[in-house]
């Protein structure tokens, strides 16, 4: 498929929700948090209009099964969607919820060797491939061809080898900067922009990290005698997910995993390897940086548990995380763009939906599956921030902009639109498009942490790692 930034593809065509993000935080990987759900008149209608309805043929009661990950609120919000959906249909849709770790591939697996697939489900990013190549996904073509399906971002499109369309992602999420305004105006700090063309130099991001990070004793960074072994809050944070904290500072240099039609290897670029160690040196140099939540096992939780527990001055995560900042009380907490490096980047993802094509109402799965993806559908959790919008044409239209953006932070709509507005500023996570991606990253977890805890270097890690990352690279294949 083609791979363009955000921008690009609103430049070119005008055309979420997926009840989840690709950020770990205290509610699970990618669950993020909504608005209280509305009553039946206070919820958009259902696009009723965007699919022809199913029919249960000889008196036949139709029931789908969904399977997905989600928290407190957002599980209310989903089966309220469910709900919706029944009433304009008339078919039952049995939900089931997971958490959204290595246990949800694990059902998956499980629910595939018993032969019980549900008709639909989440899946995480970097799994489509995975799945795809086992023959589990359903095509969704159909459903673009025939306009049930609006026309959605190139970035949260996933396609086959073969071109044909096979998921989408329900939101499309974009890592931010959060940060404590309170503890910035104590220390007479300038707030970060929200424009992308003045984004923070990365050496205006560690003067910055150096002055906010502070030990027992109040020394900050900055101060002869700070004590880097007493750290009472960090300068900045980061979700544990390395396609944000370890893979977008190597675009953001310059370099990357691959290029943007797969066809590149760059992983093992000066420029990827310098991106990384400029976030390594960030723990192991500076000390403004916690070694906390940089692997899968560890993480410090959301933007209220980073910031609102006063441990970190700003606090690098995904847009979901918006969701969050109304749990945090006695807290000013604003929104920026990212710092940069030689390019100012941030990176997208988003969890998709997708059909197996082993339900028996494969024509009333695609139906459901036309209705979930609708942003229309999921306006609550728009407006929350806990997901951005899928579709092209809620980034430009003013009257659909000013519908979910009218409970959000000023700051946060500035940055995100900034983002949206600036061409090639959005790098694609190259889990949606390279099929070995699982297996390269598995190779890749068994070295980093010897650079994270500064045992090695990145370049001395990479020296060992990267030789069998490219071999596998160029199998091309999942497996």
């Amino acid at each position: 498929m083609k791979r363009k930034t955000l921008a690009l593809i609103l430049s070119l065509a005008l055309a979420l929700g997926a009840l989840s993000g690709c950020g770990s935080s205290d509610a699970g990987q990618a669950a993020v948090t909504g608005n209280s759900a509305g009553t039946d008149s206070e919820t958009p209608a259902p696009a009723a209009e965007t699919a022809q309805q199913p029919q249960a043929e000889d008196g036949e009661d139709i029931e789908l099964s969904l399977l997905f990950w989600s928290d407190g609120r957002q599980k209310e919000l989903v089966e309220q969607a469910c709900r919706n959906y029944e009433k304009m249909t008339g078919i039952k849709i049995n939900e089931e919820v997971l958490p959204s770790d290595e246990s949800f591939d694990t059902y998956i697996q499980t629910r595939k060797e018993s032969g019980t697939l549900p008709d639909l489900s989440y899946i995480n990013e970097a799994d489509v491939m995975k799945y795809n190549e086992m023959g589990l996904l359903a095509p969704i073509d159909d459903l673009f061809e025939s306009g049930a399906i609006p026309e959605k971002l190139d970035s949260v499109t996933v396609k086959d080898t073969n071109g044909k369309v096979v998921a989408v992602g329900l939101s499309n999420q974009l890592m931010l900067l959060y940060y404590n305004k309170d503890m910035f105006d104590e220390a007479g700090i300038p707030y970060p922009s929200t424009d992308v063309a003045s984004a923070w130099t990365w050496d205006e991001f560690i003067e910055v990290c150096q002055k906010l990070t502070t030990d027992v004793n109040g020394k900050t960074a900055a101060q002869d005698g700070f004590d880097s072994s007493k750290i009472q809050t960090y300068g900045v944070g980061f979700n544990c997910l390395m396609a944000f904290h370890q893979f977008w500072p190597m675009y953001a240099n310059g370099g990357g995993l691959v290029s943007a039609d797969g066809k590149e290897f760059l992983w093992d670029k000066p420029e990827t390897i310098e991106g990384l160690q400029n976030v390594v040196d960030l723990i192991n140099k500076y000390h403004v940086a916690s070694p906390a939540g940089y692997t899968f096992v560890s993480s410090i939780g959301g933007v209220d548990a980073a910031i609102g527990g006063g441990g970190y001055a700003m606090y690098i995560n995904g847009s979901w995380d918006l969701g969050n900042i109304p749990n945090i009380e006695g807290t000013n907490v604003g929104v920026a763009v990212l710092p940069k490096m030689k390019e100012a980047v941030t990176m997208n993802c988003g969890a998709p939906l997708v059909v197996y094509n082993t339900s028996k109402h494969l024509e009333a799965a695609k139906d459901f599956y036309a209705y979930m993806i609708d942003p229309a559908n999921s306006i609550e959790l728009l407006q929350s921030g806990a997901w951005l919008p899928n579709q092209a044409d809620y980034y430009t239209d003013q009257s659909l902009i000013g519908e979910w953006t009218k409970d959000l932070p000023k700051d946060a709509v500035e940055t995100i639109m900034s983002y949206v507005s600036h061409e090639g500023s959005i790098a694609q996570w190259p889990a949606y498009y390279l099929p070995p991606y699982n297996k390269m990253n598995a190779e890749y977890t068994k070295y980093i942490d010897q650079a994270l805890n500064g045992e090695k270097s990145v370049e001395e890690v990479y020296a060992e790692c990267m030789p069998e990352i490219k071999r596998l690279y160029e199998t091309g294949t999942v497996e």
